[in-house]
């Protein structure tokens, strides 16, 4: 089935991510993120897009910092209230009850509850005429020691598929199953 160009994403799995910055005031902020990708291994580049406006993406430019949560099942449902519209001002993770944990290397918080974390500073930003595309420098990633069983995820993160908004399913395959010996695959 031949599908309209910006209908790819009925099938292509979007990552389940809510970013956290901060305000000039120091509040904390956080809105779900699914447009979020590495950029080139091994370069600890990382993007993301983003409608304009959003608290968000001004909290970036101000700040010059955010942290990627990457969520899996136990923290979804409480992570994806902080969609709601909320004023200008009010911290989102304390309105929902989200527990969050100091960053290691930035300002704003993560989620505790997080299946891991992508810390990064604002490299580069392409602005478009609705959207924004920010490139960050991950000066952190750090997996989730809860979710972590003989050095490995046994919570994986989840994805979803639009407009279902719905996990994308089974894993197909891990990187470690295809056994190619590329170092630029680790």
């Amino acid at each position: 089935m031949e599908l309209a160009p910006e209908q790819f994403k009925r099938f292509f799995p979007l990552p389940v991510t809510v970013i956290t910055t901060v305000d000039p005031q120091g509040t904390p902020n956080a809105a779900p993120y699914s447009c979020v990708m590495p950029i080139l291994r091994p370069l600890p580049l990382i993007a993301l897009a983003s409608a304009l406006p959003r608290d968000t993406l001004r909290n970036i430019r101000s700040g010059g910092e955010f942290v990627v949560n990457v969520m899996g099942r136990p923290s979804f449902s409480a992570a994806m209230k902080c969609a709601k519209n909320y004023p200008v001002g009010v911290n989102e993770l304390a309105q929902e009850g989200v527990a969050t944990t100091s960053a290691r290397k930035v300002r704003p918080p993560r989620i505790k509850e997080a299946v891991g974390w992508i810390e990064a500073r604002l490299e580069n930003e392409m602005i478009g005429d609705k959207y924004s595309l920010v490139v960050g420098h991950v000066v952190c990633s750090e997996m989730n020691d809860a979710y972590l069983q003989d050095g490995q995820l046994n919570e994986l993160p989840m994805t979803l598929l639009m407009p279902y908004f719905r996990t994308g399913g089974e894993i197909y395959m891990k990187r470690d199953d295809i056994g190619v010996d590329d170092p630029s695959m680790q």
